[in-house]
């Protein structure tokens, strides 16, 4: 016994000064060794050295790695790997070793990288909706002024002319270039709309979702408890690119009749909820084309969660959950 209160010890001494974590536990569950990285990350309220002979399931409360000790515990034992849980506002990697007489549980701590990555995504995405905003000035403030001048010379032309077929020709060039030009103004708005900067992004997807209903046999409801103006622009444009992107998507391809579109604030997060009641499709299906990628990555990039829920027939529910902690709500 004293034999092995020593090696514990050296062990301790060894592993105290480690960037991860480390604990190991023998084959009923109890601690053997922990060190204070450990306790930090996964925020227990003692020591270190008082955790020994503690059982390893009471000190923490993530699902993923009870499920895996509770197996081990039970049954034969495997390696595992479990990847990104947040705990304890932390992002941690853990992984499990079998030992000859139990297992060592290693936890990273990859906060750092994870923030450091999402905050590079979302200057990506902050950088190409700046893109979108000067190409959609460059077109309300050059192209669209030159189209309505072009139309004027065209009309200057026509009460000059003479011959019956020459004016009839003019009007329809007026014709095409007062199409040309409503194309061109969607295609502004649909890039920056103004309701967006104007206003915010409630008012902005009111609008989108009655110029859908409008434009189209599809019916758009949308409904919302958050009052414009409570979050920054910043999230606003990812909000509303995450909806126009699930809400395209379900127009090109759901084949659906009504679209319900919800966004819903409580203490802990910001809840988006896009359902349709259309054909459906597989939700087991990994990757979902461009337009799914494009709302995963902003969803990530605000440290999110997106669950799919879907049945042949039955229509496409998509919830995404964004962390109210993590969103600047000052203008």
């Amino acid at each position: 016994m004293e034999t092995n209160t020593e090696a514990i010890l050296f062990l301790n001494a060894l592993v105290s000064n480690m960037d991860i974590g480390v604990i190991s536990y023998d084959m009923e569950g109890y601690v053997t060794l922990i060190n204070s990285k450990a306790v930090e990350f996964l925020g227990i309220n003692e020591k270190a050295g008082k955790l020994i002979d503690k059982e390893v399931l009471t000190l923490f409360d993530i699902p993923e790695l009870l499920t895996e000790i509770e197996s081990g515990l039970s049954k034969s034992r495997r390696n595992f790997h479990i990847k990104d849980v947040l705990y304890n506002e932390r992002h941690l990697i853990i992984d499990g070793k079998k030992l000859l007489d139990g297992m060592l549980l290693s936890i990273t701590d990859i906060t750092e990288n994870v923030l450091a990555k999402d905050e590079a995504t979302q200057s990506l995405l902050l950088g190409q909706e700046m893109e979108r905003r000067r190409l959609a000035k460059e077109i309300h403030d050059g192209v669209g002024p030159n189209m309505s001048a072009l139309k004027l010379q065209i009309d200057a032309i026509k009460r000059k002319a003479k011959s019956d077929t020459i004016i009839s020709g003019l009007e329809e060039i007026n014709v095409a270039i007062s199409d040309i030009a409503s194309d061109i103004r969607q295609i502004s708005h649909d890039l920056m709309p103004s309701s967006l900067i104007d206003f915010g992004v409630i008012t902005a997807l009111s609008n989108f979702a009655k110029k859908i209903s409008d434009a189209s046999e599809i019916e758009v409801h949308f409904q919302s408890n958050i009052t414009d103006g409570l979050l920054s622009k910043e999230y606003e444009l990812n909000i509303f690119r995450i909806i126009q992107e699930l809400v395209n998507n379900a127009v090109k391809h759901s084949q659906c009749a009504n679209i319900e579109i919800s966004i819903r604030q409580d203490q802990e997060s910001i809840n988006i909820l896009v359902q349709d009641d259309g054909v459906g499709m597989d939700a087991s299906i990994s990757g979902g084309g461009i337009g799914l990628y494009n709302i995963q990555t902003r969803v990530e990039s605000l440290q999110g969660d997106m669950d799919i829920a879907s049945q042949f027939g039955v229509g496409v529910t998509i919830h995404i959950s964004l962390p109210t902690d993590l969103l600047d709500q000052n203008k």
